[in-house]
């Protein structure tokens, strides 16, 4: 039987352990704290998840089945002294270590049989300012909830 959620701490432990150009990676309770968070090193990811429930599939008499999008953020902070006025050095980091690193370590990767493989959906970055730079890699997943009635 599974009921989720998504393994957060699965992620986390996978970037610590494959993603090792990240100096510090850790949770958030949603995506605007994510975002918010100011790390203690050059180099840093926060994970976030979100899961969206599709149309439930009955059986007559037995389980609750029901597929669920999980939607994984890994919000990702670049502090590059070069060039810190236009964020070049930061940009280039980010492009040429960062972002490879954590793709490498989760796009195909599953934390356990109940899940599908994560996806890569989308990479954004969301600001840039003193001196930070701040993006995204957006993966998705999805598992197949079930509960015994």
């Amino acid at each position: 039987m599974t009921v989720g959620p998504f393994p957060v701490g699965a992620i986390i432990a996978r970037l610590q352990e494959q993603a090792t150009v990240l100096l510090e990676v850790g949770s958030a309770a949603d995506l605007s704290t994510a975002l918010e968070q100011q790390p203690n090193t050059t180099v840093a990811a926060f994970v976030t998840a979100a899961e969206l429930g599709q149309r439930s599939k009955y059986s007559t008499g037995g389980p609750h089945i029901q597929n669920v999008d999980v939607t994984i953020r890994v919000v990702l902070f670049v502090r590059n002294y070069a060039g810190e006025a236009a964020g070049t050095g930061a940009r280039q980091q980010m492009d040429t270590e960062v972002i490879p690193a954590v793709r490498q370590a989760l796009v195909g990767w599953t934390p356990a049989d109940a899940f599908d493989a994560l996806s890569f959906q989308a990479g954004r970055d969301e600001a840039f300012k003193a001196g930070w730079l701040v993006s995204q890699q957006v993966l998705i997943t999805n598992y197949r909830m079930q509960v015994s009635r």
